[in-house]
């Protein structure tokens, strides 16, 4: 079987570092071949008509666009898609690909055009082979990840205090009460407490705080928690003034102060 081809629309100055380039290195690594004006076209000749050939003798299998603050203000750019959506679903019909490529662009930015069709975050890790699973209209071959049922974030300057830092726990779907934090001996807890998801202040008030210090692992740990209900709107915070520890731990009690198995959390 031959390699997908893909024909790209890009501004120009997106490659002044080399991005653009590093996009076609890595689509080759999945073995799509992309071409794009630089490399296809013939100097002197009219534009349009060169890139009409490609979409209908057969030569290309589908179209992106690098979807980038600049190429979203360029009018060539905005020429080119218009062109290859009228030309390449007039000649190839509905099923023919238009696969916008996201690059530090939000959803809401793309034309209306392709934000109805495939488009593919470059900052997804398995990009190259969901354009290539576009161009050869198959499911795409990629990992599912394993997700947990806590979420987990670190908030530096937390609290608007550049030396801050806050760990954040929150239960995708389910309510969690007796929840605890274990933290390495050493490191300096400046508040703890549950509050809004996504970064909120930690509440004044705790119910059924609880606290004591014991071992994980092997190693020391000061461990302390509460009964106030978490939920995916109220999350669990541990908050730091200096350093982070590499790790803390976080766990749910179940009928006793210290729970059977803890939650390993990376911090760095």
């Amino acid at each position: 079987m031959n390699s997908p081809r893909i024909w790209i629309t890009y501004a120009w100055v997106d490659d002044d570092v080399g991005d653009f380039s590093y996009l076609v290195q890595r689509l080759a690594t999945v073995e799509v071949e992309a071409t794009y004006d630089r490399r296809a076209l013939i100097p002197g000749r009219r534009l349009w008509q060169q890139i009409a050939e490609h979409i209908l003798s057969g030569k290309i299998d589908g179209w992106g666009y690098l979807l980038t603050a600049n190429s979203l203000s360029s009018e060539a750019c905005k020429e080119e898609l218009g062109f290859a959506l009228l030309r390449a679903l007039d000649a190839k019909g509905e099923q023919f690909p238009l696969i916008g490529l996201l690059h530090g662009v939000r959803i809401g930015d793309v034309p209306p055009s392709l934000r109805i069709r495939l488009c593919v975050n470059l900052a997804d890790a398995n990009w190259p082979e969901l354009v290539k699973a576009g161009l050869e209209g198959r499911q795409p071959n990629v990992p599912v990840e394993r997700q947990d049922e806590f979420e987990v974030s670190l908030h530096t300057n937390y609290g608007g205090i550049s030396s801050a830092s806050a760990v954040e726990v929150r239960p995708r779907f389910r309510e969690v009460m007796y929840w605890r934090f274990a933290v390495p001996k050493g490191y300096v807890v400046q508040q703890w407490g549950h509050g809004p998801s996504g970064g909120g202040a930690i509440s004044r008030t705790k119910t059924m705080s609880i606290d004591g210090e014991g071992a994980i692992n092997g190693g020391s740990i000061k461990w302390f928690g509460a009964g106030d209900r978490l939920s995916p709107s109220i999350s669990a915070y541990v908050a730091f003034s200096g350093a982070v520890p590499p790790q803390i731990y976080f766990g749910v009690a179940q009928g006793s102060d210290f729970p059977s198995e803890w939650k390993i959390i990376q911090c760095s």
